[in-house]
């Protein structure tokens, strides 16, 4: 294979040398003579090519003499192959070439001459369908490997910066199986990336950005074609992954930069022997990183093969599979104190040390993820397509979940039940008064108790999806037709280990119990027992510490250093637990359909109805956790084009649903809960002007959620789900892509979000929580959010040829990690981040540097937590392309 891939490369240069002068041209216009804007024309076997003009008008040059095959293909038309001979460095016009209507299996074309890099809108992921953008009834914000490019982004969380209305809530924390990416909100509603082109997938461990073709963002609760297994109400993010190609090419590249990142990635395609059908594509990369705090770090691997066989004409065959491995360090979150009113309400107040990681290198989660996916394309005839998807993905987690929360001295008042028993209070007030009095001493201060657990578990899924897409008129109404059959199935095993074995050795505990074990009046061993059995079960700590790192001196914690325990002592302590074992499976079978229809051929109706069946078997050792939930999600869009192919007008109706797990107690009753229900309302414009060079949407929604679920404010420490009415988000978002004049892109949004409870009455509470009435959820972010990047690269002839510049800036306003009426809220203030770039791009190579933050702004981000983000950086990378 070395071998081939050398004499692919050299012929690449050889042909070089020779005409590259002949160009062709033509025109590409459907059945009723109308131009169409943005065709993808291109030479087969290539990456030559170009995209039609607002005239429908196309020009591809520097072709080498030979015999060649001009493909043509648009989203929603029959791709069309023309064959043509150079013979020498002539002009070669195609004149009017007519594509006609029909369904086409979805091929993702890298074009070398794409102009507005920043939007690229074509997808049949969103509603499972190939439409346009501009026929399109829902809401989707795009993020373009090419604007990951220019930005030297090297993680998921950089990208999803710029994806309108998104805010981050959560680090990567790895604590778990599927918690191998951040937390996001999106209209006022928790979402992790949880699909992988079109379908199920456990969230990658850390996906390589040079694997990414895209993001997908799809807006509102979409469970009519999703379904409630992956569903956010407030939507979803599709990460849309790079495929095999025809034709040989691809890039190796070194990053470096800050806090001692060195990131080597590779993209290699290749044809397999003489087949122009038989196509391998390999993505894999090595990260290093550390944390800009005083102590953290990230190792990860990642690799994606994929191959994909076109058997014939009719069928396409497609496997990947991807594989991560990481080894990290908790990223550090202080979570904010619960149940009683807060001691600090802002950060300044907080007095946090941002430098501070309240961690050390020793204390690691180690995370794998496996993901395959084995796609079946086949075109039934020219009206009917099928496709057939299945999926598999495995997750484990292992090692130590370390994190700090204030208020954990709570947990010690309960030795105030001691006095309950007659006869005792006065005995033992000595031994417990004092522990007390330093307990409520604690709570009276910004105490962060530093909290340990050992994680073994790991999640298995299965996914399996097939769709009939259908291309057809009736009568002269076109429909576009989708009818589809899903079922997953999901497989939990924890083997987590949670317990303190030295804390009735510390303080007056020792005493207590030597007083209560040999009391000479009474037999009160087993009220000893009872007091080291309830402690034993507290989480391991082993210091109380301040928000700016300063070690807070206890009885509890006599030993208490900055510098947490080392592997070795903390093994001390877990290997003398036995780990909590339980295993929990969950079943989706589900079917849909969707038609949009073509009332006029600029009116179109979109109608779309799922049906979910929802297996929940819970935990095996409880039957009390089964159930199971059948439901209908119905949803409805329509769109009007007054411009065709560049103005659009539309309206949508969706339905979702998410089915909340039920809650085994410790007492091993069970909580079970409704469904959350979402009903979303919106409208808005999307245009496509000049040529496809300004690419704007605005649109405005009003989602209301019945049975919304959120944590017990009264609760001090442990989260205790209960059941709220309802809650409204509404707000507006905008979007723009635009390609002005050649070499400039630039990419904004603009968001505001205002989501309120609405109505705080708890079935499970049996009571109104009246400390949420009226107040913003703490899942819901920022409520404004904004992004703007804008790129430029000189043009050929220019005096800075292939040199090119980025820049722009990100924000939020400010946040309420915390907000009930119990607690206070705990603002989180607003920021704006600026960032520029600069590189050289040549033919065969790239260097790019990159300043993030370069105001060196200090900021945070939280959900419940507040979380410090780095500080100024520099990226540099190299890049070589073949």
């Amino acid at each position: 294979m070395k071998n081939k891939l050398t004499l692919l490369l050299l012929v690449a240069i050889t042909s070089l040398g020779f005409s590259q002068n002949a160009t062709v041209s033509g025109k590409i216009t459907d059945n009723s003579k109308t131009e169409i804007i943005g065709v993808n024309t291109y030479l087969k076997n290539t990456i030559i090519g170009t995209e039609t003009n607002e005239k429908g008008e196309f020009t591809i040059s520097n072709i080498n003499t030979g015999k060649h095959t001009l493909v043509i293909s648009y989203l929603g038309y029959k791709t069309k192959e023309i064959p043509f001979t150079i013979t020498n460095n002539e002009v070669k016009d195609f004149g009017t070439i007519i594509l006609f209507e029909g369904n086409e299996l979805l091929q993702e074309v890298t074009l070398t001459s794409r102009d507005n890099k920043f939007s690229r809108k074509n997808t049949a992921y969103v509603s499972k369908l190939p439409l346009k953008d501009l026929e399109n009834s829902h809401v989707y914000s795009t993020v373009t490997s090419d604007l990951l490019e220019s930005q030297i982004v090297t993680n998921l969380d950089d990208a999803m910066q710029n994806a309108t209305g998104v805010y981050k809530l959560w680090e990567a924390t790895g604590r778990g199986p599927g918690n191998g990416t951040s937390y996001f909100s999106t209209r006022g509603f928790s979402v992790q990336p949880r699909l992988i082109n079109g379908v199920s997938g456990i969230t990658f461990s850390e996906v390589d950005p040079s694997y990414i073709e895209r993001i997908e963002v799809i807006k509102g609760p979409s469970a009519t074609l999703f379904g409630s297994t992956e569903t956010s109400l407030g939507g979803l993010i599709n990460v849309v992954t790079k495929k095999p190609f025809q034709g040989f090419g691809g890039s190796i590249s070194y990053t470096g930069g800050s806090f001692g990142m060195h990131r080597l990635s590779a993209d290699v395609n290749t044809p397999i022997g003489n087949s122009d059908d038989l196509f391998f594509r390999i993505n894999t990369s090595y990260l290093t990183q550390d944390s800009f705090q005083d102590a953290g770090f990230k190792n990860t691997f990642f690799v994606a093969p994929s191959l994909s066989y076109r058997v014939n004409n009719k069928l396409n065959l497609t496997a990947g599979i991807e594989f991560s491995r990481t080894e990290q360090t908790n990223p550090s979150m202080l979570f904010l104190g619960k149940g009683t009113p807060l001691v600090s309400t802002n950060i300044e107040e907080l007095n946090i040390d941002p430098n501070k990681s309240f961690t050390s290198n020793d204390i690691t989660l180690d995370n794998d993820v496996y993901n395959t996916r084995f796609v079946v394309d086949y075109k039934i005839s020219d009206k009917w397509t099928s496709q057939t998807t299945f999926s598999s993905s495995y997750a484990e987690t292992g090692g130590y979940y370390q994190y700090q929360f204030d208020g954990g001295a709570a947990g010690l008042l309960q030795l105030v039940a001691l006095y309950d028993v007659p006869g005792l209070q006065d005995l033992i007030s000595p031994f417990v008064d004092p522990m007390l009095y330093e307990a409520s001493t604690l709570l009276q201060q910004n105490a962060f108790t530093r909290v340990y657990s050992k994680r073994d578990a790991d999640q298995t899924r299965y996914n399996l999806q097939q769709n009939f897409i259908g291309d057809f008129k009736i009568g002269k109404v076109r429909n576009r037709f989708v009818f589809g059959i899903d079922y997953l199935n999901d497989l939990r095993n924890n083997r987590n280990v949670n317990g303190n074995t030295v804390l009735t050795s510390t303080s007056n505990f020792p005493a207590l119990l030597n007083y209560l074990n040999n009391f000479p009046y009474a037999d009160l061993s087993a009220v000893a027992q009872t007091i080291e059995a309830s402690f034993a079960g507290f989480p391991f700590f082993d210091a109380f510490l301040s928000p700016n790192g300063n070690v807070i001196s206890t009885s509890f914690t006599p030993n208490a250093t900055y510098s947490p325990p080392t592997k070795a002592q903390l093994d001390a302590n877990f290997n003398q637990i036995e780990p909590f074992t339980n295993r929990q499976t969950s079943k989706t079978i589900a079917t849909y359909v969707s038609d949009v229809i073509n009332v006029t051929p600029n009116l179109t109706v979109n109608l779309g109805l799922r049906l979910d069946h929802f297996i929940q078997d819970g935990r095996d050792d409880i039957a009390e956790d089964d159930f199971t939930k059948t439901t209908l999600s119905p949803t409805a869009g329509i769109l009007y084009q007054p411009i065709k192919n560049k103005l659009s007008l539309f309206t949508n109706y969706q339905t979702g649903f998410v089915n909340v797990d039920p809650v085994v107690n410790a007492d091993n009753t069970v909580d079970v809960f409704q469904p959350q229900k979402a009903v979303q309302i919106e409208a808005g414009i999307k245009t496509q002007l000049f040529n496809s060079k300004l690419n704007l949407g605005a649109s405005y929604y009003h989602i209301t959620v019945d049975d919304f679920t959120a944590q017990d404010p009264t609760e001090r420490l442990f989260n205790t789900t209960i059941d709220i009415a309802q809650a409204v988000s509404k707000g507006w978002e905008l979007e723009l892509n635009a390609n002005p004049f050649n070499g400039l892109n630039i990419r904004g949004s603009y968001s505001f979000n205002d989501m309120k409870y609405t109505d705080v009455y708890s079935e499970k509470a049996g009571r109104d929580i009246t400390e949420f009435e009226g107040r913003r959820p703490e899942s819901a972010g920022a409520e404004t959010l904004y992004n703007f990047w804008a790129d430029y690269k000189f043009q050929k002839g220019s005096f800075a040829e292939n040199f090119g510049f980025g820049i722009g800036f990100n924000g939020a306003s400010e946040s309420l990690p915390i907000n009930n009426a119990l607690t206070g809220a705990f603002t989180i203030p607003s920021y704006t981040i600026y960032n520029a770039s600069i590189y050289y791009d040549a033919n065969k190579f790239r260097i790019g540097l990159k300043a993030n933050n370069f105001t060196d702004k200090i900021y945070y981000t939280g959900w419940t937590t507040v979380n410090a983000q780095a500080p100024r950086s520099f990226v540099g990378t190299v890049s070589y392309k073949f």
